[in-house]
């Protein structure tokens, strides 16, 4: 939420780069998302371990999400093609490693539980609170910019995302001490590349 909300007004008034250098970031970052995706996929597919499937990247990968996160908001006093440079190290890093942590939330829900209703309650926690953390750095976010700050936003936005960062973690690593993943379905689950897109080619909806 903190960068669909600020990472724009962070780039262009904070971190001096152009709007329109800003515009083709955001759109190789979000065709990189489809990739990203695909790939956290295919990996979670793969994991054995005795942790479960997808249990195991909230331990492997809160660590580095957040501090790409942190790093996403440090203001390096480098030439401008070097904030370019630094600016697509970063965020595309964030991307994936928020890809790494954020799709097996989704991936998990099913071994958790086989009662549907179970199921749906537990959707509907993540979204509300999901939708309660939008207000939460909507209405937080730029007094704790100016309380770290004064003034100062390259300082104020990394001491924001510092405190958000800790807090992620904290909740991510939450995660994955009270989950479990208890079941699975070996008739759907974990099929070859081939046989899902032939499966997703043959999906009317």
């Amino acid at each position: 939420q903190m960068m669909t909300t600020y990472l724009l007004f962070f780039y262009t008034d904070v971190y001096g780069l152009t709007p329109s250098a800003v515009a083709i970031l955001f759109v190789v970052a979000r065709v990189a998302d489809v990739v990203e995706s695909f790939i956290i996929g295919i990996m979670i597919d793969h994991v054995h371990s005795r942790f479960g499937k997808s249990r195991p990247f909230f331990l492997w990968y809160s660590v580095p999400y957040v501090a790409f996160a942190i790093l996403t908001f440090v203001t390096p006093n480098f030439s401008y093609g070097g904030k370019m440079i630094w600016a697509y190290v970063t965020y595309l890093g964030l991307g994936f490693l928020y890809t790494a942590v954020n799709l097996p939330i989704t991936s998990i829900l099913p071994t958790m539980s086989q009662n549907t209703r179970e199921l749906t309650l537990l959707g509907v926690i993540r979204q509300f609170f999901g939708s309660l953390v939008q207000i939460i750095v909507a209405v937080f976010t730029l007094p704790l910019v100016w309380l770290f700050g004064h003034g100062n936003q390259q300082k104020g936005f990394l001491g924001t995302i510092i405190v958000f960062g800790i807090i992620s973690l904290f909740l991510i690593l939450n995660t994955f001490v009270h989950v479990r993943e208890r079941f699975s379905n070996p008739h759907i689950a974990h099929q070859p590349v081939k046989v899902v897109l032939n499966m997703l080619a043959h999906n009317q909806p």
